[in-house]
């Protein structure tokens, strides 16, 4: 039996959350979460896309008092959600939760670092709200997918301002009607096209939900109306997908969390040829094992995978390339790794990289199961007559193969070393780890 009225128990339950109703194992997810999209967001500010969103923000908005990362300003608290939501997803390094099909993080960091740093709130009521927000995200990702993905819809734009708006709520402190009303507000805003995939402007999904659920919550908080149950309305979230399972928002809501789902990425590239590329790295690295040497590359995956990356077999950017298992994979065999630096123009250019991507053949498996990641099994020809064959399930950064703390770590560390010091790195990594007692403004300052 559905629930009388889903949104009004979501709401419920975002504006009345406290940190002492939260599993302790939550708030390790929050750090490391936090640490992974702030290294993200780094790397994506040095992106020409974000640098020119950057400068229409500026002509069309101008300054304000929240830190935009990494540019060296600052801008009004909405056009600072938009910045940095959209930096930090842009280069395809944020986490991913599987039963939502996208990005949690992307959407709740800027949200509540724009909020936070503008309010002056401390890092221990950040955290119970980012938890509002992940479980808002994730149980309406549960209850339309992946019926919304396979519509053409992308989660995290069309998603993502449910997840904000919850995070904001709770960080606000609205009250119950005000939530639902919010909740209702940041629905109208819900966007976000699978169409853009594998262009620079896929990131304004992110951005935008994190402002849309700002938006939402300060318009809801000034006592605006909006519709009642916008979850299960006639035409409220079903108008994005059917069946909606409203079931999967209440069930066990406040006493079951999502956060230790959060799978992280090792790979600059979609979540969906990551197992690909563990396997690729496996192979490369046996004895005697010579990229020029591969004469065919049969990998059998998941439909959705197939459905995302086959198409761009004929790669011409780094972002088409992020989105291209041809491609993933010819860059996993002759480097040996997917870091930010194989993405590249001129490494998809390479003729080496393109005859290898053209040696690659797709075919989907409808018995494997999206769990975790999306499987991939690789078969590898030699030109010798050799065969070389591997699966992988779980890449690095699922939780079943997960990634430490010392992991994320460094990743920040690559990840900001062009713009921040190593001394300020280390800043960054200590403030986050010691999260309950973080003074948010202190950490944007040093994020500049």
């Amino acid at each position: 039996m559905e629930p009388a009225n889903a949104t009004r128990s979501l709401g419920a339950f975002a504006a009345r959350l406290t940190r002492e109703r939260i599993p302790a194992d939550q708030f390790t997810y929050v750090r490391k979460s936090l640490l992974d999209w702030l290294g993200c967001c780094l790397a994506g500010t040095r992106e020409p896309a974000v640098r020119s969103l950057d400068e229409v923000l500026q002509v069309a908005g101008g300054s304000g008092t929240v830190t935009v990362i990494g540019r060296g300003r600052r801008a009004t608290l909405l056009d600072a959600a938009l910045l940095n939501g959209a930096a930090g997803n842009l280069l395809d390094l944020d986490d991913v939760h599987p039963q939502l099909i996208g990005h949690p993080s992307s959407v709740i960091a800027p949200t509540l670092l724009a909020l936070s740093e503008w309010k002056g709130l401390d890092g221990a009521r950040l955290a119970t709200a980012w938890v509002a927000g992940y479980e808002a995200m994730v149980r309406i990702g549960q209850a339309t997918e992946p019926q919304l993905y396979d519509r053409g819809w992308h989660a995290t734009g069309a998603l993502g301002v449910f997840g904000a708006c919850a995070a904001a709520a709770n960080l606000l402190q609205l009250d119950e009607d005000q939530a639902v009303a919010a909740l209702a507000i940041a629905a109208a805003q819900a966007a976000g096209l699978r169409e853009l995939f594998g262009t620079s402007s896929k990131c304004i999904h992110h951005g935008k939900a994190a402002m849309a659920g700002i938006l939402a919550c300060l318009w809801a908080q000034k006592g605006v109306d909006s519709a009642p149950d916008v979850l299960g309305g006639r035409y409220g979230l079903r108008t994005l997908s059917e069946p909606v399972r409203l079931e999967a928002v209440t069930d066990g809501l406040g006493e079951r969390f999502h956060l230790a789902q959060t799978c992280y990425k090792r790979h600059a590239a979609c979540g969906s040829v990551h197992a690909a590329i563990d396997a690729a790295m496996q192979l490369r690295g046996q004895p005697g094992f010579s990229a020029d040497a591969i004469e065919r590359i049969d990998v059998t995956t998941h439909k959705l995978s197939v459905s995302l990356t086959a198409h761009n077999e004929h790669a011409r950017t780094a972002y088409e390339a992020k989105y291209s298992m041809h491609y993933s994979l010819a860059l996993a065999f002759l480097e040996g790794r997917g870091d930010l630096d194989v993405f590249t123009d001129a490494r998809v250019a390479d003729p080496r990289v393109r005859a290898l991507a053209q040696r690659v053949h797709m075919q989907a498996d409808p018995q494997m199961q999206y769990i975790e990641a999306m499987p991939s099994d690789l078969v590898v020809q030699m030109k010798d007559g050799q065969r070389h064959q591997l699966r992988v399930d779980a890449p690095k950064g699922r939780p079943s193969n997960p990634m430490d703390w010392n992991d994320m770590a460094d990743k920040f560390r690559r990840l900001a070393a062009p713009t921040l010091s190593d001394e300020r790195a280390a800043q960054v990594i200590e403030r986050v780890e010691t999260l309950e007692t973080l003074d948010v403004g202190a950490l944007m300052e040093l994020l500049k």
